[in-house]
């Protein structure tokens, strides 16, 4: 007759085993949760955004608007380039 397994033979093994996979689910459920709570969102809402962006109208939008607030507004560059004394094609 066989007896029954000892109650404290290798808890610490079992404990151990339960708490490397519970970590493991959890980790990957907040991956999961991340990604898709808000890595995804934000890269939607990036191509929604650029999918109707053009640069150079923001930059004629900005170079009209704001004098001196771009140093790289063609007016801006000219008024530089007069300062320094080289030749540029009129505007």
């Amino acid at each position: 007759m066989v007896s029954p397994p000892a109650p404290m033979r290798n808890m610490l093994h079992s404990y151990g085993r339960r708490a490397i996979f519970g970590s493991l689910a959890v980790a990957f459920g907040s991956t999961l949760a991340f990604f898709f709570g808000y890595v995804q969102p934000r890269h939607e809402k990036y191509e929604e955004f650029f999918k109707n962006y053009d640069p150079y109208t923001r930059m004629k939008e900005i170079c009209a608007t704001n004098k001196g607030y771009m140093h790289t507004c063609p007016q801006e560059l000219a008024k530089m380039y007069e300062e320094k004394g080289k030749e540029i094609a009129p505007l």
